[in-house]
Parts: structure tokens; C-alpha cells; sequence
């Protein structure tokens, strides 16, 4: 069961995620719009700061964010079918 904590990082994690490839759709065929390109490094900052936040308080989300000393992480949080909605 996830804490209300960590489901709000989560939620923010997605929706930077989302926000960041919206965009990299839209420049696929804007690929020279000054704004979009703007607009896409403010959202790849905004998403890289939503995922330090959540490592840093709840651990990795992907197998790169895990730290060289520390104990292997993935088992000990709950599987994705674990989860409550």
C-alpha cells in the first residue's frame, strides 16, 4: 500500500513524464519553434527535479538511480499488482 506521500510524488513524476513527452511529440514536427524548444527544457528540468525528489525520499525508479553502496532496493518495496489504486 503506497502512502499519500508517495503517491503524490508519483503523481508528479507522471505528470512532468507526460508534460516532457507531449512535447517531444510536438517538436518531432515543430522542430525549430523557439517557444516549444523553450518550453521543452523547462518541463525536462521540471521532471528531472520531480524524479530527484522521489528517489531521495522513496528510492529508484528505474535500475540507473540505484546507489552503489546501499542494500538491492527492488524487492523491498511492493509489486505493482501490490499496489492499492
Amino acid at each position: 500500500m503506497l502512502n499519500a506521500g508517495k503517491c503524490e510524488a508519483l503523481q508528479a513524476v507522471n505528470e512532468a513524464a507526460f508534460v516532457l513527452q507531449e512535447l517531444v511529440l510536438y517538436l518531432d514536427t515543430h522542430p525549430t519553434c523557439s517557444s516549444g524548444l523553450a518550453r521543452y527544457q523547462q518541463a525536462r528540468e521540471c521532471y528531472r527535479q520531480a524524479v530527484d525528489a522521489y528517489v531521495l525520499q522513496y528510492g529508484p525508479l528505474q535500475f540507473d538511480q540505484t546507489q552503489p553502496n546501499s542494500c538491492w532496493q527492488w524487492v523491498q518495496t511492493p509489486w505493482p499488482w501490490e499496489m492499492e489504486d
